[in-house]
C-alpha cells in the first residue's frame, strides 16, 4: 500500500517521525490550498482535480494508496480521489460531522458525500461515527432519499437521533451504550444485512479523525467520541468483510491554522469553527502520534523507527 501526503497546510510534513518511518511521497499544493479551504467554487475544485491528476498519474494505474489531506477543512477534495476509482466500489466513512448537506452552489466539506452518493461507481455510503449535524437543524439539509432507499447508512457513535425523518428511519448506533465501547460482536450485529454487499465490492474508507475524542486528535473542528481502538476496530471488521480488498483510503482530521481566500471560506470559518485555543505543538504531537499508530495498524510491517529520511517532493510543475 502507498502512502502519500497531499500537502495543502504543512500538518503532515511538520511530523518529522511520520516521514522517517515511512517515507510517504508528499505533493506540494500549498499555494492553492487558500482558496479550496473549507469551500470552493466548482470551477476551482476541477482545476484543483486536474492539477492532481497530472500528479499522481492516469486513473488507469492507480495503485491503492493511503492519501492524507491535512485538515478535515479540506475533505471535500476527497472527492477527487473516489472521482479517480474506475470500479464499483462501497465507502465507509467515518466522520464526526454528516457532511452531505445540499442546497449550496459550492462544494464544501459539508456537502461532499452527498456529492460522491452520485457518482455511478459508489455502491454504498456507511457513515459511522457520527454525533454533530445531524438531528438538530442541519438534518433538512440531508438525503433523505438516499438514506431512506439505504444507499447511505448511517450508524451514529453513540446514541440513536430521535428529530424529524430519524424519527422513522431504523438506524442504530456503533456502541450498543454509551459508556460500552464498539467491538467485534456488536458490529457483526449492525452490518449483518450488509455483509454480501460488503464481500461483493472492493473498499474505500474516507477518515476524518475529528471522529476520535480530543487526546487522540487535535482538529480545527470539534473532536468526537471514539477511541482509536475502536476505530482499528471497525477498519478490521469492514476489510475482512470485504475480503481485504481495501481500494484505497485518504485521512484528514489534523490541525492547522487557517488561511482562506476568496468571499465564501472566511464567513464559514468564522460561523463554523469552534473557537478555542490550539497550542499548535501539543497539536502535531497529538495527531502524529495517532497517524503512527494508525499506519502500523494499516501497514502491518512498518519502516524501521530510524529508517533515514528520505522525503520524495513532487509538485505539479
Amino acid at each position: 500500500m502507498r502512502i502519500r501526503v497531499i500537502d495543502l497546510d504543512g500538518s503532515i510534513p511538520a511530523q518529522d517521525r511520520v516521514l522517517r518511518t515511512f517515507r510517504p511521497e508528499v505533493y506540494d499544493l500549498r499555494q492553492a490550498a487558500p482558496r479550496l479551504r473549507l469551500a470552493c467554487r466548482w470551477k476551482r475544485f476541477h482545476r484543483f482535480e486536474r492539477r492532481l491528476d497530472r500528479m499522481l498519474g492516469s486513473c488507469d494505474n492507480t495503485a491503492p494508496a493511503i492519501t492524507f489531506l491535512g485538515s478535515g477543512d479540506f475533505h471535500h477534495l476527497s472527492l477527487a480521489l473516489l472521482r479517480r476509482m474506475r470500479h464499483p466500489f462501497n465507502l465507509l466513512v467515518l466522520d464526526q460531522q454528516a457532511d452531505w448537506a445540499g442546497g449550496s452552489p459550492l462544494l464544501h466539506c459539508g456537502s461532499w458525500i452527498r456529492q460522491a452518493a452520485q457518482l455511478p461507481n459508489v455502491r454504498r455510503i456507511f457513515h459511522a461515527g457520527g454525533e454533530a449535524g445531524f438531528d438538530d437543524w442541519r438534518r433538512h439539509l440531508a438525503p433523505k432519499n438516499m438514506l431512506r432507499s439505504g444507499k447511505i447508512v448511517a450508524f451514529p457513535a453513540t446514541r440513536q437521533f430521535r428529530n424529524g425523518f430519524w424519527s422513522t428511519l431504523p438506524h442504530q448506533p456503533l456502541r450498543a451504550r454509551p459508556e460500552s465501547l464498539v467491538d467485534r460482536d456488536r458490529l457483526e450485529e449492525l452490518l449483518w444485512p450488509y455483509l454480501d454487499d460488503l464481500e461483493r465490492w472492493p473498499l474505500y474508507v474516507s477518515l476524518d479523525k475529528n471522529v476520535l475524542w480530543m487526546p487522540e486528535s487535535v482538529a480545527n473542528w470539534d473532536s468526537g467520541v471514539l477511541d482509536l481502538a475502536e476505530i482499528q476496530e471497525i477498519l478490521q471488521f469492514f476489510l475482512k468483510a470485504s475480503g481485504n480488498d481495501l481500494l484505497g483510503m485518504d485521512v484528514v482530521g489534523d490541525w492547522s491554522p487557517v488561511f482562506t481566500r476568496g468571499v465564501f471560506a472566511p464567513l464559514l470559518h468564522r460561523m463554523a469553527h469552534p473557537r478555542r485555543n490550539i497550542d499548535p505543538e501539543q497539536a502535531r504531537l497529538s495527531n502524529e502520534r495517532t497517524n503512527l499508530m494508525l499506519l502500523r495498524f494499516l501497514s502491518h510491517d512498518p519502516v524501521a523507527e530510524n529508517a533515514p529520511f528520505p522525503l520524495r517532493l513532487k509538485s505539479a510543475g
